[in-house]
């Protein structure tokens, strides 16, 4: 099963409603907003994290990146990036490099930027580079269930070349 129709299986088997938006190909979350004409703060990027003994995925809006520190302190444990062969095995009905928008359809722990309920909707990673899903904010909690949620993003930094 590919990783679009695995998360739509979830979505309505949640009764959660959502939209498909297509998109052209793109790499980074930053691309997929600006090709699906969406702001930035709106996309949901999933960034994979290892911890002692276990991986999770931490879901932040893709205009901000993850205080590693303060995630680490919120949860009792040390995270690091996973770097993208980690990912490619978690999620191998995705492509390479992406971190699907639902993990939870995986059964892969994770924890979700309390930043992520400012929007009306978010727009969710569906596997391919070229699909995302569009869920109403409203729909979060059903979305992610008991996984837990802090405030744990700071905006990105600027670097300068």
């Amino acid at each position: 099963m590919n990783a679009l129709h695995r998360m739509e299986r979830f979505l309505d088997r949640h009764m959660i409603p959502f939209d498909i938006v297509t998109h052209p190909h793109s790499q980074t979350s930053t691309e997929t907003a600006r090709a699906a004409g969406i702001p930035l703060n709106r996309v949901a990027k999933g960034v994979l994290l290892d911890g002692a003994g276990c991986q999770m995925v931490a879901m932040i809006p893709a205009d901000r990146e993850i205080h590693l520190g303060k995630l680490g302190l919120d949860n009792g444990m040390e995270f690091s990036l996973a770097d993208e062969a980690s990912v490619s095995q978690l999620f191998d009905a995705c492509e390479p490099g992406v971190v699907p928008g639902l993990p939870t359809a995986w059964g892969v722990e994770m924890v979700w930027d309390d930043d992520l309920l400012a929007q009306p909707d978010i727009y969710l990673e569906g596997g391919d580079h070229e699909r995302l899903l569009h869920v109403q904010t409203r729909y979060l909690r059903d979305l992610f269930g008991e996984a837990p949620h802090c405030h744990f993003s700071q905006p990105r930094m600027q670097h300068v070349a």
